[in-house]
């Protein structure tokens, strides 16, 4: 399976696929911060992540390129607008990127599937958009909370 991974951050995760084995590669990713780009970087030259091109503006990122080519898209995007540690500004809030989530999976022509995930807060804030949006693209949604104990962390 082809991954296309939004807002990749430190590359979680495409490195938690590859730990599923070889059906996944990640064929882009998609990363504003210097950081986690010269990170993603790093990983792929350690071969820990596959090789890929790194766009690093997902509000500009072109996913019709992608059509046909993607089978999965991942995306952590910012949990700023939603997290009970900030101001929760929810749609407000500049980092609030799910418009532009949503606009890459629509052009990806929908890919078979996608993987979101976010803070505890959205759920009170914001997630009833994405839920209803994603459905009205055809996707059946599953949401979940879990601690990081539980996925061995």
């Amino acid at each position: 399976m082809n991954v296309l991974d939004l807002c990749a951050g430190y590359g979680g995760f495409s490195l938690a696929l590859k730990l599923l084995g070889d059906s996944f590669r990640t064929v882009c990713y998609v990363e504003r911060e210097t950081y986690c780009q010269a990170l993603l970087m790093a990983r792929m030259e350690e071969k820990t992540l596959d090789p890929a091109p790194i766009w690093d503006d997902v509000t500009t990122f072109d996913g019709r390129d992608w059509c046909g080519v993607v089978d999965l898209v991942t995306a952590g995007y910012p949990c700023q607008p939603f997290s009970f540690a900030g101001n929760r500004k929810g749609v407000e809030d500049r980092r609030h990127l799910w418009p532009h989530i949503r606009r890459i999976i629509s052009e990806v022509q929908p890919p078979p599937l996608v993987f979101c995930e976010n803070v505890e807060g959205h759920l009170s804030l914001g997630f009833e958009q994405v839920h209803r949006e994603l459905q009205d693209m055809g996707y059946g949604v599953e949401a979940g909370l879990f601690s990081a104990e539980e996925v061995g962390a």
